[in-house]
């Protein structure tokens, strides 16, 4: 039996800066809201060229695809890994014990 088709967003990171950044459909953006997901599978064939394309190379660094899910409430990840890079915040408070290392010092 055939697997059901999932919509995929194409996403890597920003050559200059590090940032998450999402494929729009018309250029690049850091906000996973602007992101178009492919819905057919000739659409994410677009996107696998699109990955490896010089143009993307020159701006982008480990461009792949990545699953997300359909909601009321619009696009959303479907793995945690990808929700954390949406999220675009750092999943511990790095700056703890900053304060008391500081007094300290």
């Amino acid at each position: 039996m055939a697997k059901a088709f999932k919509p995929q967003v194409l996403t890597g990171n920003a050559l200059h800066g590090g940032e998450s950044v999402w494929w729009t459909g018309a250029r690049w953006s850091d906000d996973f809201a602007d992101a178009m997901a492919a819905s057919t599978p000739a659409e994410v064939e677009m996107f696998e060229a699109l990955a490896v394309a010089p143009f993307t190379q020159g701006l982008v660094v480990g461009a792949y695809l990545a699953e997300v899910r359909q909601t009321p409430q619009g696009l959303m990840p479907a793995t945690r890994r990808e929700a954390i890079r949406a999220a675009m915040r750092p999943t511990f408070d790095y700056m703890a014990g900053a304060e008391e290392a500081t007094r300290a010092a």
